[in-house]
């Protein structure tokens, strides 16, 4: 994802003062105010609350530290407002996604890489790998991290866990990890049950000895289901909607009993994909915690609070010497400064070849001279080919305050390497485009930046309002304008990139019928038009446009709700100008057109950990943008606003619950064949566009760049980047 420094002047000079303000030491918020320019070139006064570190300026709706209520299913359903939106109907282009496409370093070949790659270990036993990152990471805990601490810079340093199966770098195929073979994933009908029987490797051994077995893999569901966890990513590991129980069979063969059939969501994307952890290690810390033992004979709403109260026990327990089997071992952590992976020497995949072929064959060639290949005959040439490492003897993550300070060190050769998910700023390319030393990639992106409703609150629970806000916002301006084709708007659920999964049948809110983007005045019109056939009304003038000065009238009413109520103060969070000026810039477009129609918002740009906390953890706001990483297969249309994921720490924080949506979505649970799931994933896309849980705002191509003089990567070409690559650690060369 990519970054603008050179804006138009006046917003340069307002996010300059907006940086100055959040890298302040004082915890207490920060009232700024920033010009901002319009597109006929007027200019616009805004406030903006900066709270960069712990801030928590809290909206109007906030009215006591008391617990939210989750999951009360009290929205108000949408109205005929088709007049105001555009359909595509699956024709076209798709609209503004001119990222690069992905280019290959040029300075060397995967056979060069294969040759050196295979002699690293002997070769630079006890090198670094020195990455740059710019959030710490926020516990050492898996089940948090994958949990309510769910958050890319965790996953980007904590050592992956061992899964059943995986996806292969670049093509994204299915593949055995810990299992022997493909045809295990089979399900087949036993009496009440369907059973998935695994095989699994017998080489594999945690970092203390100990083997991976079976079991490992029964403790972990079981964990995850007595406790109904459904946080991050263990809702969709371990769903006991489907999951009747699993079992070890012996040491090596685990079988799973389905109560109910799944998909290719909740099997092979699901349960096969799920991480494992150790549970001669786990074991004991629960018992001992008494997580378990806090359930015993309770039932209803009783064991549901006993569950959180659980879970939150769990999420405190310290993993400091967990055993890991990955190709690096958690070894320490300071925070606010850098953490540390030491390499695995006995990693079981250590000296695995793995060969893509341009049939599309994968193919991995093991140590001990045994050959496995899937989706092909091993045709054609060789498009890619490296050895798996560790190549270093470790991995060294430091924490900058800034992309200026992480690309001064990447030019003086500190570190190696810029992990982001936000991808580098295009106005430091200069800092680096010229430099031998330094490589520089491009790729288009599978993620979203969006803006989220708290459903639970008025009116942010009723569509015609959420509706009005997506009108009010001007993605394409802000995109091509304001960020000068940086960003390039998103107008579904799926994005574009993700070809596979992208529909163009997704409602335009803020078109004309004919697909132009609406005007300025059209978009207050119609805005108006939604909320006055709702009910809303405005306590003085009504809002309008402005003919004789090109602009929003400047005395509108304030928003009054249909049952007579003035509209309460509504807080805006986003993350900060430092941290990404992208989102930020967003968020004071977003406060100035709201304001511009009586709608009361305060943006308020705070830290990303404290947002977080605030959205996830506590869910106490009124609206957010964030954005999301996102899996191919589209199963995250379910997890993101699921009822069932509309509990504190849940991925559903904006408590969006719709009958409509629960049977739509459902079953995407249980589709077993793409063309199938392709159907639902399409009216799902339909039905979110016009509910707008979200409105989804932008994203942008991903540049990353690395130091080519000391580091060497097999392949550069990946969607979303090298950052999204499976163990791209243990890929890493160094020269």
């Amino acid at each position: 994802m990519l970054n603008k420094k050179n804006l138009l002047v006046l917003l340069v000079l307002a996010i300059g003062a907006l940086v100055l303000a959040a890298c302040a030491p004082a915890a207490e918020p920060q009232i700024v105010t920033v010009t901002v320019q319009g597109a006929d070139g007027e200019t616009t006064v805004v406030t903006v609350v900066v709270t960069e570190e712990g801030g928590n300026t809290d909206g109007g709706n906030v009215v006591s530290d008391e617990p939210i209520e989750v999951g009360q299913g009290n929205l108000v359903a949408c109205l005929d407002t088709s007049e105001y939106f555009y359909v595509p109907s699956g024709g076209g282009e798709a609209a503004g996604n001119t990222a690069a496409a992905p280019t290959v370093a040029s300075n060397s070949s995967a056979s060069t890489f294969a040759a050196m790659n295979a002699n690293a270990v002997a070769a630079q036993d006890g090198t670094t790998y020195r990455v740059g990152i710019f959030s710490d990471i926020t516990t050492t805990n898996y089940w948090a991290a994958n949990g309510p601490d769910n958050t890319v810079w965790n996953s980007y340093v904590l050592p992956p866990r061992p899964t059943l199966y995986g996806l292969a770098n670049v093509t994204f195929d299915f593949v055995p990890s810990l299992a022997l073979n493909l045809e295990d994933t089979a399900i087949v009908e036993d009496g009440d049950f369907f059973v998935s029987t695994i095989n699994m490797r017998d080489d594999v051994t945690w970092s203390d000895g100990e083997p991976v077995t079976a079991d490992d893999f029964v403790f972990t569901s079981n964990v995850a289901i007595t406790l109904g966890i459904v946080a991050g990513g263990w809702g969709g590991w371990f769903d006991g909607g489907f999951i009747d129980h699993i079992e070890a069979v012996d040491d090596y063969t685990a079988a799973i009993y389905y109560h109910t059939k799944p998909g290719l969501s909740r099997h092979q994307y699901g349960t096969l994909s799920a991480p494992i952890l150790a549970e001669h290690f786990w074991a004991p810390l629960i018992d001992e915690a008494g997580v378990f033992t806090s359930l015993e004979g309770l039932e209803g709403d009783e064991l549901a609070a006993a569950q959180a109260a659980a879970q939150d026990t769990l999420y405190a327990i310290s993993a400091d010497g967990e055993p890991l089997a990955g190709a690096f071992l958690f070894e320490s952590w300071e925070p606010g400064a850098f953490a540390e992976n030491s390499a695995n020497p006995d990693f079981y995949d250590n000296g695995t070849s793995v060969t893509y072929f341009s049939d599309g064959t994968y193919q991995e060639a093991y140590v001990s001279g045994d050959t496995v290949q899937y989706y092909g005959a091993g045709g054609g040439d060789v498009d890619i080919e490296y050895t798996v490492g560790p190549n270093v003897g470790a991995a060294v993550y430091s924490i900058y305050g800034s992309q200026d300070a992480a690309i001064l060190a990447l030019r003086d050769g500190e570190i190696d390497f810029l992990l982001n998910p936000l991808g580098l700023q295009r106005g430091l390319l200069d800092q680096v485009e010229g430099d031998e030393n330094i490589t520089v990639i491009e790729n288009p992106t599978n993620g979203m930046r969006y803006l989220s409703f708290n459903t639970r609150r008025a009116p942010m629970n009723d569509c015609s309002f959420r509706q009005a806000i997506a009108t009010l916002i001007d993605k394409e301006f802000v995109a091509s304008t304001i960020l000068q084709g940086v960003a390039f708007p998103l107008y579904s659920f799926v994005p574009e990139a993700n070809t596979a999964w992208y529909s163009a049948d997704a409602p335009r809110f803020g078109f004309n019928q004919d697909g132009t983007s609406m005007t300025r005045e059209e978009r207050i019109n119609a805005a108006v038009a939604i909320l006055e056939q709702a009910g809303y009304t405005w306590d003085g003038n009504t809002p309008s446009w402005d003919p004789d000065n090109r602009a929003a009238a400047q005395d509108p009413g304030r928003l009054v709700l249909p049952d007579g109520q003035l509209a309460p103060e509504i807080e805006l969070l986003a993350p900060s100008p430092g941290y990404d000026p992208l989102r930020s810039t967003f968020a004071i477009w977003v406060e100035t057109w709201l304001q511009e129609v009586g709608i009361p918002v305060t943006a308020n740009l705070t830290g990303f950990n404290v947002i977080v906390q605030r959205v996830f953890v506590e869910q106490n706001f009124d609206m957010q943008i964030l954005g999301w990483s996102l899996s191919i297969f589209p199963d995250y249309l379910y997890d993101f606003f699921a009822e069932e994921q509309a509990v504190l720490d849940g991925n559903n924080a904006g408590g969006y619950v719709n009958a409509d949506f629960e049977s739509l979505a459902g079953q995407l649970l249980t589709c077993d064949n793409v063309d199938d799931c392709k159907v639902l994933a399409d009216e799902i896309q339909v039905l979110l566009s016009t509910e707008l849980p979200y409105v989804v705002l932008f994203d942008t191509g991903i540049i990353e760049s690395y130091r080519s003089a000391s580091i060497d990567f097999p392949f550069t070409s990946q969607l979303s980047g090298l950052q999204y690559s499976q163990g791209i650690p243990s890929l890493v060369a160094v020269k």
